[in-house]
């Protein structure tokens, strides 16, 4: 008996459901580490590594190593003066020689060293802006997923919220549709205050369940942000007033343009420009290397290499100057395109700091209108509660009708709901003005 229940026991351990807690911060922090466009901007950092290492490679010394076997299936024929070999030959008399060996072997090492090239200079320094733009790339992501997620977090927060709303002031006016029903029976009202209540709640219940779908899709939503599966459960444990709290306690400061990542992007692209210009304009800068090669012949009439045979060997080093003299005047026209790329880059430079200049200023409008929004949505709600409530009050007294009670309940409900647009609007705003800010 023991053991069975200890099967079942481990058997509910393993199907039981994974759960999530996070606060906004920590589902930003567990999106970051598991959102697929930013493994991918990771992947795009690791391949700019490489391509560093790619350009590096080719300053570096060079070894290569050759082994070649040849056989003559017809041993080359050589025409040679006949007097060369026969002192009394006539001097116009040739001979036909086969000179060679049937089977030929070589084994060789060669070394190459770049002593000097404007061409591999600039373009170490381009794989390393390379980098710099792609990290700037992931860190954007990263910031806009982050974003994202806690945008996708504050909707799910609100969306709760007006679930809860709903249910309660429902549930009101389902208590006073019965009300109303059992007096109707008793002959003091007409049916018309019935149907006319009835109609409301219905109406009420429809966009109760509205809310309550969008709430598992918001849920859904920021899982899969997240990385979650569907079935496993997601617990948040922020709450709307903590989140609130802090939206209303920022403090207004200049922003610092030159450290936001889309400025950083696009001056590293002005960067790739430049380069782009100096390897056209130092192109006829001559490139050196050094070089050197050992090689060993052999040469049998059968394959045979191993016996006491001679290998004859080839010693080789120099040094190698190269540089273009005239190459039909299309170096001029390269560099003139290149000029114009970065002349492009720098004016696309000026703009992005002008775009990122109006962000935060937008930014910092919005964010201040919404503040401003939210205060006046709160006493709006606030002054609709209390004539609801005085409503139903009276209502319960017998001094207003249904129809009072339901456009009181009514203008509540979009109170709330227009509240909660103010706080939703709030809290992405504050969140945009502090990436404007460049703080990052």
């Amino acid at each position: 008996m023991n053991k069975v229940i200890l099967v079942v026991l481990v058997f509910l351990g393993t199907t039981a459901i994974a759960q999530h807690q996070y606060s906004v911060s920590e589902a930003q922090e567990y999106g970051s580490k598991n959102n697929t466009e930013i493994r991918n901007a990771l992947l795009d950092v690791k391949y700019a590594k490489k391509q560093i290492k790619e350009t590096r490679a080719i300053g570096l010394p060079h070894l290569n190593a050759e082994l070649q076997w040849q056989k003559f299936i017809d041993i080359p024929t050589s025409i040679v003066p006949a007097n060369a070999f026969n002192p009394n030959a006539p001097a116009n008399e040739i001979m036909e020689m086969k000179m060679g060996m049937e089977q030929n072997v070589t084994a060789a090492i060669t070394a190459s060293q770049l002593i000097f090239d404007g061409s591999y200079i600039i373009g170490l320094k381009a794989a390393t802006t390379f980098k710099k733009m792609a990290e700037h790339k992931m860190n954007l992501t990263n910031q806009q997923i982050k974003d994202s997620i806690a945008i996708a977090y504050y909707n799910v927060l609100i969306i709760n919220e007006n679930k809860k709303f709903l249910k309660s002031i429902v549930e009101v006016h389902q208590q006073i549709l019965k009300e109303l029903q059992a007096t109707h029976k008793q002959g003091f009202i007409e049916d018309i205050e019935v149907d006319r209540m009835a109609i409301i709640v219905s109406t009420m219940k429809i966009q109760a369940e509205e809310v309550k779908r969008f709430s598992e899709i918001s849920y859904m939503m920021l899982k899969m942000m997240l990385s979650i599966p569907f079935d496993e459960e997601l617990i948040l444990t922020d709450s709307l007033d903590n989140l609130l709290a802090k939206g209303t306690d920022l403090q207004l400061q200049e922003a610092t343009i030159e450290n936001r990542f889309e400025y950083k992007m696009s001056e590293a692209q002005t960067t790739l420009m430049k380069l782009d210009l100096i390897r056209y304009k130092t192109a006829w800068i001559p490139s050196i290397a050094a070089f050197g090669a050992y090689s060993e012949n052999a040469m049998r009439n059968e394959f045979n290499f191993t016996n006491d045979g001679s290998w004859y060997p080839t010693k080789m080093i120099g040094i190698k100057a190269s540089m273009p003299i005239f190459n039909g005047f299309s170096g001029s026209a390269l560099t003139q395109k290149a000029k114009i790329k970065h002349l492009q880059s720098l004016n696309d430079l000026e703009h992005t700091r002008q775009a990122l200049v109006l962000d935060y200023k937008s930014s910092e409008s919005a964010y201040l209108t919404a503040l401003s929004s939210k205060k006046n949505q709160e006493n709006n709600l606030r002054l609709y509660k209390k004539i609801y409530l005085k409503t139903l009050a009276k209502y319960k007294e017998g001094l207003v009708g249904s129809s009072e009670v339901a456009t009181g309940g009514a203008d509540y409900l979009q109170a709330q709901t227009d509240y909660s647009k103010s706080i939703q609007q709030l809290l992405i705003t504050k969140m945009k003005y502090n990436r404007t800010l460049g703080l990052n």
